[in-house]
């Protein structure tokens, strides 16, 4: 499991856009600790890797993330 900073280090996806991404399409949704702070597992990295290589290709935030939920449920 990975904080948001490692997270967003990884994939190279800023961390406020990563708050965003989940708050507002729901995409991905990493675990919380019971501090509240969010962890990522691999699953959570994949998804966010294709929204943001989706997005770098020209899709809308919205229209990728319609296409990373597609991609069944997250874990």
């Amino acid at each position: 499991m990975l904080t948001i900073g490692q997270a967003a280090r990884i994939t190279g996806v800023p961390t406020h856009t990563l708050r965003a991404w989940e708050r507002r399409y729901g995409a991905f949704q990493p675990t919380r600790t019971p501090g509240g702070y969010r962890t990522y597992d691999d699953d959570s990295l994949m998804r966010i890797r294709a929204m943001r290589d989706l997005v770098a290709g020209g899709m809308s935030a919205s229209d990728a993330a319609g296409v990373v939920s597609a991609l069944g449920p997250a874990t």
